[in-house]
């Protein structure tokens, strides 16, 4: 937790003053609290759906349900036509990416991006017959990298 400057108190994160004293936490731009409330907001870095052949004639009817998102925070897949299901994984749990293409999906430009990560119910997300399949990597990557940098962490190899 962070703590006043004014008179040491310790105090929520996200507050504008401080419990005890009612001094403003630091608001103001260029202060360290400020700038960790700019990276709290969350914004859309790319979004897509499946384009493969059968999967565009599915969104002319309306049945293309897997939407893919990569934000600055987490990566979502959310499916279902009627039900829904959402798998998240933080970018602090990615470890690894790979691209797949078979030679069909390279002439349509299309493939498949998996994500290796940590988390413990989704250990691989698939991407799959995604647009540009290595700009998508390329964004990814360099999400996971500035998060890991913005949290202080970094990589370590195990023997």
């Amino acid at each position: 937790m962070p703590y006043c400057t004014t008179c040491g108190a310790e105090y929520r994160s996200g507050s504008k003053f401080c419990g005890e004293c009612g001094a403003s936490t630091g608001a103001a731009p260029g202060h360290p609290a400020a700038a960790n409330q700019d990276r709290s907001l969350e914004s859309v870095l790319w979004e897509g759906k499946a384009a493969g052949i059968s999967d565009r004639l599915k969104g002319l009817v309306g049945l293309n349900t897997t939407l893919y998102t990569l934000t600055s925070q987490r990566i979502m897949v959310k499916t279902g036509l009627i039900g829904k299901n959402i798998e998240e994984i933080e970018l602090l749990r990615v470890n690894d990416f790979s691209v797949g293409q078979s030679i069909a999906e390279r002439m349509l430009g299309i493939g498949t991006l998996t994500v290796f990560s940590d988390d413990a119910s989704s250990p691989e997300l698939l991407f799959r017959r995604i647009r540009k399949v290595q700009e998508v990597k390329d964004i990814l990557r360099t999400a996971v990298r500035n998060e890991k940098l913005a949290n202080n962490i970094s990589y370590r190899e195990q023997i």
